[in-house]
């Protein structure tokens, strides 16, 4: 399989270290329940499309341990594993083509909801017996607190146990990974953008802005340059105004973030926006 194969031939310890427990943590959850049992949460952002591939891999890895040749290699073909998409109004367009071109490429058996996400979920797990979802969150993430690995679902919510393989993965991970494994990942993040929430509260990451004295459009550097991964969330804000180069921007709370930059303090502006795994935003 392709993505193990790089990882195992890549000189990174630490990405091999992180691969390993991740597909550890993916390799339980298939041993523990049926393929109709669980499902993925893709929302086409960087997060969710390492955990895709993670899955792929995890998925032949015990297809080996229980199978024939054959069936392995039948397997690399295909992803029986249900994802769920949720799609919103609010969107990036860039977003959602990603995610439909990456469910045609993999041939995923994709559930596209419309729903409010507390609401698709539960018309999804009352029409299928999903026990387990894998979600793309990080600690750091707004909806990470208070997860761990395997977290049942929170009070008032659809019973189900949410699986965060990448739970402990840094920025520098994730980035990491798709570079080694050569996987395509959405083209917002080749234009500076390091965390990608809706068309209304995201912009790129000022800090990867190239200087430009021509006053022509501002060009960004990708987001795998970005050097300080404690700052990838810093374009998750109002669009108030375009991002100012080398300059942070920052929702108004009673600072000027012009105040900050001079006193040559970084501050990293985090907007709780619910659960941003289920409703689309993409990290």
């Amino acid at each position: 399989m392709e993505i193990d194969k790089a990882i195992r031939e890549c000189d990174d310890s630490r990405l091999k270290t992180k691969y390993t427990n991740a597909i550890y943590v993916i390799k339980r959850v298939l041993a523990l329940y049926s393929i109709q049992e669980v499902a993925l949460s893709f929302n086409g952002g960087k997060d969710s499309t390492v955990l895709l591939h993670l899955l792929r891999a995890g998925y032949v890895l015990h297809k080996a341990e229980e199978s024939s040749s054959q069936d392995v290699a039948d397997g690399e073909n295909t992803f029986p594993i249900r994802t769920i998409y949720f799609e919103t109004p609010t969107v990036f367009p860039e977003i959602n083509s990603f995610t439909y071109e990456t469910a045609s490429t993999y041939n995923l058996q994709m559930d596209i909801l419309r729903l409010d996400f507390k609401s698709g979920l539960e018309a999804l797990l009352k029409a299928n017996p999903i026990r387990a979802i894998f979600l793309g969150v990080r600690i750091g993430d707004p909806t990470a607190v208070g997860q761990e690995q395997f977290s049942p679902s929170s009070p008032g919510w659809p019973p189900f146990m949410r699986v965060n393989p990448i739970l402990d993965w840094s920025y520098r991970d994730v980035w990491a990974f798709l570079l080694v494994c050569k996987v395509r990942y959405c083209s917002l993040y080749d234009q500076g953008y390091t965390s990608i929430g809706s068309i209304h509260d995201t912009v790129p990451n000022a800090l990867l802005c190239i200087r430009n004295d021509n006053n022509s459009e501002q060009k960004f550097r990708p987001a795998y340059l970005l050097a300080d991964g404690r700052l990838e969330r810093s374009g998750r804000v109002k669009k108030f105004s375009a991002p100012v180069c080398g300059k942070l921007s920052s929702v108004c709370n009673g600072l000027k973030i012009e105040d900050l930059n001079s006193n040559n303090m970084l501050t990293a502006s985090i907007i709780a926006v619910g659960d941003e795994i289920f409703s689309g935003l993409a990290q």
